[in-house]
C-alpha cells in the first residue's frame, strides 16, 4: 500500500491488529505441538492444554475476523486473514489427528496447512502497515545449522 492512510483504514488496522496477533499465536502453538510430537514427547497428546488453548483462540479469532469492516484499502488484508484462518483451521485438525496417533503421524498433513497459514499472515503484513512477522533468518541463531526431523515456518 502506498500513500496516506485514511481514518477508516486506520481504525480497521487498529481493530485487526489483535486478530493478526492471535492467529500468529495459534500458529506458534501448533508449531510447538508439532515439535513435541516430532521429539516423541509423552506430552504430545490430543488432550494437551496448548491444543485446547489454540483451538479456543482460533475459533474466537476466526469469528472476530468475520465481523471486521475493512475499507477498500484493507480488503486484501482481511482476505489474507481469512485465508490464514482457513489454513490454520486445517492445520489444527491435522495436529489433533497427529496427536491422536503419533506413531503413524503424517507431519505433512499438519505442516502444509500450517505453512500456508503462516504465508497468508506474511501476505497480510504486506497489505497494510503496522503488521509484522518475526524474521528468524536474521536472529542470533540464523547462522547455525541444526538437524531436525521437521522444518517449521515459525
Amino acid at each position: 500500500m502506498t500513500g496516506p492512510i485514511d481514518d477508516r483504514t486506520a481504525a480497521y488496522i487498529i481493530d485487526s491488529q489483535p486478530l493478526f496477533e492471535d492467529f500468529r499465536q495459534v500458529a506458534s502453538q501448533l508449531a510447538g505441538l508439532l515439535v513435541l510430537a516430532a521429539t516423541g514427547s509423552r506430552d504430545a497428546a490430543p488432550d494437551h492444554p496448548m491444543l485446547q488453548t489454540a483451538d479456543a483462540l482460533f475459533r474466537q479469532t476466526r469469528e472476530r475476523v468475520e465481523h471486521t469492516r475493512p475499507t477498500e484499502c484493507g480488503r486484501a488484508h482481511r482476505d489474507s486473514l481469512r485465508e490464514a484462518g482457513d489454513a490454520l483451521g486445517r492445520a489444527l485438525e491435522a495436529v489433533r489427528t497427529l496427536l491422536t496417533a503419533p506413531r503413524a503421524a503424517d507431519f505433512d498433513a499438519a505442516l502444509v496447512p500450517l505453512r500456508a497459514g503462516y504465508d497468508h499472515l506474511q501476505q497480510a503484513t504486506r497489505a497494510l502497515p503496522g503488521f509484522r512477522m518475526v524474521a528468524f533468518e536474521q536472529g542470533c541463531c540464523a547462522g547455525h545449522t541444526a538437524s531436525s526431523a521437521i522444518s517449521l515456518p515459525i
